[in-house]
């Protein structure tokens, strides 16, 4: 289980990893600095389907399975829960944001319905993500010896919080900022995981 537990989010950093660098460069003059990682998937856009269902879908299922990874190995207080509840949302608001893809560029002057579902859920995923890893920060109180869980929980938290809310496609370097967003969420559960591991055994985690 203590390999689970880190191979899970390795495996979807790597695969959205892998993912964005394979379709950009498959999209004539795509940018990663000024470009959303959702135009990839966007209607019209080169191979969108592909980057959508096999791209960005199976890096979310593992997330969803790292949770549950989490649920067998963590003590279920109400703040864990509750913090997983929110990743959660957080990957499955992004399924359904692949599932709706943007249109293309995802700067359309007159929004479709997938258009608008996918902003809304993205914004969703976001916004729950980063609730949830504030929250597993404050319940690595219970367990861990070391702050590095809670203080880089915190941390992440404000810092993508601010990031997120400058998600603006006027923006020259919004994939940037989109990609940091990201790396910072993945980066949090990787000190988590391995945090997880290292204290598995020990009688302050008990199952």
């Amino acid at each position: 289980m203590k390999k689970i537990i880190l191979i899970f989010p390795s495996l979807s950093l790597l695969w959205l990893a892998f993912t964005v660098i394979l379709a950009g460069s498959t999209y004539p003059d795509y940018s990663h600095v000024s470009q959303f990682m959702s135009e990839l998937g966007a209607s019209g856009s080169p191979n969108g389907d592909l980057v959508n269902y096999f791209g960005f879908i199976p890096t979310e299922l593992f997330i969803l399975l790292f949770l549950f990874a989490l649920l067998k190995v963590m003590h279920k207080t109400k703040l864990m829960v509750l913090g997983v509840a929110c990743v959660f949302v957080y990957a499955l608001s992004l399924i359904v944001a692949a599932i709706y893809p943007c249109d293309f560029q995802c700067r359309p002057v007159d929004p479709s319905f997938s258009h608008d579902m996918h902003m809304l859920f993205s914004a969703m995923a976001y916004l729950a993500g980063i609730a949830g890893i504030a929250i597993l920060a404050i319940d690595s109180k219970t367990w861990c010896e070391s702050n590095v869980p809670f203080l880089s929980g915190l941390l992440v938290s404000i810092v993508a919080l601010v990031l997120m809310l400058n998600l603006n496609p006027d923006i020259p370097f919004v994939g940037l900022i989109q990609r940091s967003t990201e790396l910072l969420i993945y980066t949090w559960f990787l000190i988590l995981a391995w945090n997880i591991c290292k204290y598995m055994d020990s009688s302050q985690l008990p199952s």
